[in-house]
């Protein structure tokens, strides 16, 4: 795990916005424009990077204007959940909602533009393409989005975030795992449903696919887990649930298979389940051959399991 700081507050008056720009352009964020005194300005970044890759940075300081894009980083995805300040986001002509405790999102490279008016606090958390499933979540359809965080799961993270925020220089390796999985099992719970995404054509569907995918989600382990049981507990048809799913762009079949495959490979990474062998994993969240298991997993994440463990191990050992 690494990490880095910076903070103008040790640097000349007269240099402190070149080395914040220098900061931004180590996040991989476009250029700002300081809106207040140059001689007064302060900026603050504490960073660091999880195991699995994902970037988890505080960023706080003076007025500014954060605008554009950046090119000079590999595709993926971004959350910032506003945690004081007065904000004000633009995109392709379009305000969006930028309100105190919410979390807006995007994938990378996108032209916005996001004011400051006061001094503020931000989480900005970057999560690689790699994590984020490609059938759950089509990244290159999405844009800018927004998430209330009043109420529901969004606070639930929300708090979950803040808590991360103001813990961020004291945890370890081993502690952020967890944050790991939680952080890409919302992405998927929340946003699949998201309607810039996927085609429902209606808020009503939109919410019901995100229920039943939730159901799905709490039965992986069961090895019996079937279409029809699925339908029966949501109080509707089989066929009913495969026209949901082919308007996600995939089956039923294969949303249970990745699930159950990205929790096997959490475990697969985690140290607190070394105890446990392979097969154990791989019974624990419902299939029921290892030899298959072994292929589907090579299949979707380019490594067996074996030695995707290996390679986890060792990533373990070189950070701690």
């Amino acid at each position: 795990m690494s990490s880095w700081k910076v903070s103008t507050n040790s640097c000349p008056s007269g240099q402190r916005p070149t080395v914040w720009q220098e900061a931004l352009k180590k996040l991989c964020m476009p250029t700002c424009q300081i809106t207040g005194n140059d001689d007064k300005f302060r900026g603050d970044i504490s960073s660091i990077n999880s195991p699995l890759g994902i970037e988890f940075s505080i960023l706080s300081g003076s007025p500014m204007e954060i605008s554009g894009k950046s090119d000079d980083q590999p595709f993926s995805f971004w959350l910032a959940l506003l945690m004081d300040g007065e904000f004000s986001l633009k995109y392709q002509g379009k305000e969006y909602p930028a309100q105190t405790n919410s979390i807006i999102y995007a994938p990378t490279g996108l032209d916005m533009t996001l004011s400051v008016q006061s001094d503020f606090k931000i989480l900005y958390v970057k999560v690689p393409k790699n994590l984020i499933h490609h059938r759950l979540l089509k990244l290159d359809s999405m844009n800018v989005g927004y998430l209330p965080c009043e109420s529901g799961v969004n606070k639930v993270f929300a708090t979950m975030l803040s808590a991360l925020c103001d813990n961020i220089d004291e945890l370890e390796t081993e502690v952020l795992r967890p944050v790991e999985i939680a952080l890409t099992e919302f992405l998927v719970s929340s946003l699949i449903h998201n309607s810039g995404v996927l085609d429902f054509g209606s808020t009503a569907k939109i919410n019901q696919f995100k229920r039943i995918c939730q159901l799905i989600d709490s039965k992986l382990a069961d090895p019996n887990l079937s279409l029809n049981q699925v339908a029966e507990e949501s109080k509707v048809s089989p066929r009913y649930i495969q026209k949901l799913f082919e308007s996600s762009g995939v089956s039923f079949v294969n949303y249970v298979r990745v699930r159950r495959l990205e929790r096997c490979r959490f475990e697969l990474g985690h140290p607190e389940y070394r105890h446990l062998s392979v097969s154990d994993i791989c019974f624990r969240w419902g299939f029921n051959d290892a030899g298959h298991f072994s292929r589907v997993f090579r299949s979707e994440f380019n490594t067996t399991p074996r030695e995707y463990r290996r390679e986890q191990s060792k990533i373990a050992e070189s950070v701690s």
